[in-house]
């Protein structure tokens, strides 16, 4: 019998190794290890959890590397945006969207490490720079990619000066969060809840930060953050990130102060201002700031989107409420958040907060409301919001920055400074040859890949006289610097127009020809061409 079972096992039956492979086969479910061997020939089994996950990290790799060489987010920079705030924030803020995680809860933030944020912060801010132009700092030399923490970002730059003391009735801002912030409060609007308010100093009336605070807290829903931008901060901002799609940066704030220096001192002393050249300089340091601040509104719109107000519109606001047609009572500063000053105020925040159009720009002077000389429509400067990357953004700060780089444009035209209105007319243009003849009311409307669309806003409408009046609302930062003196005998808004008009066209003398200012002597006084060094 047991010599027939062996038999019968080795021609008819099953063999030990086909018995096995058989009883594998009947268990579709088991997992077959991977085998792998080692030095000494021995099987080593890979479980296929391990194997499909050494496949997927090195395809996540070379995404990476690739999407890095082209500017492009990874899937590694996607993980670290979704993983870190939440690693950050275990034990603290538990069962909290991402976004509240990013903003916080009154002023409190948890941010990733300074790399996630933006990799200018760790690139040695605690060690001096060396010169506007060094090569740590050259935007020509580096690749930037985009923050992937706006919020985080901008808590940065606006707090990268140590705060100081503030003289009375002031205080000291940078940031004024909403309690709350998450997506589900973002509604229909593509502009991101973003305030960049601009200003000399940190340092704001109190009662400019009541108001503020009590916008930001009394209309939770529409959660609005805003960041003060000190000039230290737009001088942070503009020298020390690295701008590859706009390499002019540096030369353009340069090269377009040093022309506005120019004018405005030879406005000064011919219109004889100030008792002290301290105090002259002050006023042309002034006069500047407001060029730098064209360029940088569009530099922030562009990297971050949001809504930029300045400062003097800011109190203009406040101090003078709306138009005649919605303005209540009080032109009292000290009480204008609580009566028409701060009505107009939230009022424009409802406006931008049911915008459903990536860009808004407000338009004075319009149709029914023109002031001659001024025949045509002006876009305000003052208030604007976009979306990040929008394409207007882009076409504006090109122009502003021809404008302030090459030698053969001028620094004043009947608009005030020609990096204030120019650049928007001409952006538009470059959108839209047709432009003008969208409405004030309308939606101009491109047909490019992403359809990106401007909401014509009526500021004749809404903003007070300070901003709405072409006389004065162009030159309005330029009548507030020679203002500040607080002396008596301050010249007139024509007086200080017709003397800086007529300076800035002295300079018809420089060749009509494309050439930076950095090449070039720039002649300061105003009399002499320039010569090649």
């Amino acid at each position: 019998d047991r010599s027939s079972s062996a038999k019968e096992g080795r021609d008819g039956g099953l063999s030990p190794d086909k018995t096995v492979a058989s009883s594998r086969s009947e268990n579709v479910n088991e997992i077959i290890p991977i085998e792998a061997s080692n030095d000494d020939g021995d099987d080593i089994p890979i479980h296929p959890a391990l194997y499909y996950a050494s496949v997927f990290l090195i395809v996540a790799t070379l995404l990476q590397v690739l999407s890095t060489f082209e500017e492009k987010t990874g899937p590694f920079d996607w993980f670290a945006g979704m993983l870190i705030p939440r690693f950050l924030s275990m034990g603290f803020y538990a069962g909290r969207d991402l976004d509240d995680l990013l903003v916080g809860t009154n002023g409190r933030m948890v941010c990733p490490p300074d790399q996630w944020i933006d990799e200018t912060f760790s690139v040695g801010n605690d060690r001096p720079v060396k010169g506007l132009y060094s090569l740590e700092y050259d935007p020509r030399k580096k690749v930037f990619k985009p923050s992937l923490f706006p919020h985080c970002a901008l808590l940065r730059w606006v707090q990268l000066e140590k705060e100081h003391n503030c003289p009375a009735g002031h205080e000291y801002v940078t940031v004024i969060h909403p309690p709350a912030i998450s997506r589900r409060s973002e509604g229909a609007t593509k502009i991101p809840k973003i305030i960049h308010l601009s200003s000399p100093t940190n340092c704001l009336p109190s009662y400019t930060a009541e108001a503020l605070r009590r916008l930001t807290h009394e209309h939770v829903s529409q959660a609005y953050a805003i960041y003060v931008h000190s000039s230290s901060t737009m001088d942070n901002f503009l020298f020390q990130r690295e701008w590859t799609i706009f390499p002019q940066v540096k030369e353009g704030v340069l090269c377009g102060t040093g022309k506005l220096n120019a004018v405005a001192e030879a406005a000064i002393k011919e219109l004889k201002v100030g008792n002290s050249t301290d105090q002259r300089r002050r006023i042309a340091d002034r006069i500047t700031l407001g060029l730098k601040r064209d360029i940088w509104r569009y530099m922030v719109l562009w990297e971050y989107g949001g809504i930029t107000l300045d400062i003097d519109a800011l109190h203009a606001i406040l101090r003078e409420g709306g138009s005649s047609s919605t303005k209540t009572s009080s032109t009292n500063s000290a009480n204008a958040s609580n009566h028409g000053g701060y009505a107009t105020l939230r009022t424009l925040m409802h406006q931008w907060n049911a915008e459903k159009n990536d860009a808004l720009l407000y338009f004075i002077n319009n149709v029914d409301k023109q002031r001659l000389p001024y025949k045509d429509r002006i876009p305000s400067t003052d208030i604007m919001g976009m979306a990040p990357h929008h394409p207007l953004v882009y076409y504006c700060a090109k122009v502003a920055l021809r404008i302030a780089v090459w030698d053969s444009e001028k620094s004043i035209t009947d608009t005030g400074r020609t990096t204030k209105v120019p650049p928007m007319r001409e952006g538009l243009a470059q959108l839209n040859r047709g432009w003008k003849n969208t409405k004030t009311g309308e939606v101009m409307e491109m047909k490019n890949e992403n359809k990106n669309s401007i909401h014509f806003l009526d500021g004749d409408a809404v903003l007070p006289p300070a901003l709405s009046s072409p006389r004065t609302a162009p030159w309005r930062s330029i009548f507030v610097a020679f203002q500040s003196t607080g002396t008596d005998g301050t010249p007139s808004g024509d007086s200080i127009n017709a003397a800086m008009r007529g300076f800035a066209g002295e300079q018809k003398y420089i060749p009509r020809a494309m050439f930076s200012c950095m090449e070039y002597t720039l002649d300061m006084y105003l009399q002499t061409t320039t010569v090649k060094k």
